[in-house]
């Protein structure tokens, strides 16, 4: 008897032993590239960071902060594994560069075209600089659709200047070094603060992908595993900012180090009215964006809808998602509800 006891003494001890390896999750390091703070985007994956939406997924997201072009090229080269571009995206899937977007987060820009205080139209930047952060990105379609929509060529009744993101084009604003640009809704209202003046906002003008999700094609292809759990968990962190608005708040203060909840309240109900709840966008609108960046950078050939975006890891995980009945918990409700079950 004593040695059957000992016999399974030692089996359950082994079963003990080996049960956290049989158990634990490995863990997938991924970066995620972007431009600026201040968008849905970025908020989104914060939320999803935060809430623990990628640990359950078996990821270590990194946020880092790159521009456009390096973001794509960071990508490809395999540095980075997605980035938030999606302006810089769609240009270059255009382009024939091998990206695509996975996500989409808005489909109608939120920027505000923030001037001078002595000008007070756009018919008044004929002859002006205006400060644009990348020669191909969403900024400047949206400028130029302001400019033209307004009676300027923007080619040639006005200077286009590349330059960095909102941090570096404030400061060109203030020493007047560029006579206007577009600015996210936390930097324009930081601008007429400052006094300067809004001539209008893009999202009266133009349907463009302010913030997404995109990849290269090969990660597509060699992890589409990993690129469904990260737009999962990415699709969770956008339900929770968008449903619940005082703890997304929070996390916008803790992001851009803002301390007025009534000024990161006023973009918060801004980008949330624009937001894209799903994470993807009608077939129609997302062909006529393919075919404004058509225009844009001159390309000829025949390019659908397919070859620029790929939704249907999203579109699986918003079905999964709605078919299980899902909603948004704050890490406290979840961890009690854990310990009660």
């Amino acid at each position: 008897m004593s040695i059957i006891r000992l016999a399974t003494g030692m089996m359950m001890c082994a079963i003990f032993l080996l049960a956290p390896f049989r158990t634990a999750r490995a863990i997938d390091n991924l970066g995620v590239a972007y431009p600026s703070l201040s968008s849905t985007a970025v908020f989104s994956l914060v939320v999803a960071q935060k809430e623990g939406y990628f640990k359950e997924e078996g990821l270590n997201v990194e946020l880092l902060s790159i521009r456009g072009e390096i973001a794509i090229r960071t990508t490809l080269a395999g540095e980075v594994d997605f980035f938030t571009n999606a302006g810089s995206a769609l240009a270059a899937a255009v382009r024939g560069v091998p990206v695509k977007l996975v996500t989409l987060f808005q489909d109608k820009p939120s920027w505000d075209l923030i001037a001078q205080p002595d000008i007070k139209s756009v018919a008044q930047l004929r002859g002006k600089n205006v400060g644009v952060m990348s020669p191909e990105g969403s900024l400047a379609v949206v400028a130029r659709e302001m400019l033209r929509k307004n009676g300027l060529d923007p080619a040639k009744d006005v200077n286009l200047v590349t330059m960095g993101g909102d941090e570096v084009r404030f400061p060109a604003l203030q020493t007047k070094s560029i006579q206007a640009t577009l600015f996210s809704t936390a930097m324009s209202i930081k601008a007429q603060k400052d006094g300067f003046i809004k001539l209008g906002n893009a999202s009266e003008y133009a349907n463009l992908i302010e913030g997404g999700l995109a990849t290269s094609q090969d990660r597509i292809k060699q992890s589409p595993e990993k690129v469904f759990k990260f737009v999962r968990a990415a699709l969770k962190g956008l339900n929770y900012y968008v449903g619940k608005r005082e703890p997304a708040i929070k996390y916008m203060m803790d992001t851009l180090r803002m301390k007025d909840p009534a000024l990161v309240g006023s973009i918060y109900d801004t980008l949330t009215k624009l937001a894209l709840r799903d994470g993807f966008s009608d077939d129609k609108v997302l062909q006529s964006m393919i075919d404004d960046m058509k225009s844009t950078t001159k390309v000829q050939r025949e390019i659908k809808v397919a070859d620029v975006f790929d939704l249907s890891f999203v579109k699986k995980a918003d079905a999964e998602l709605k078919a299980a009945g899902w909603k948004p918990y704050g890490r406290r409700q979840l961890t009690e509800s854990s310990l009660r079950d």
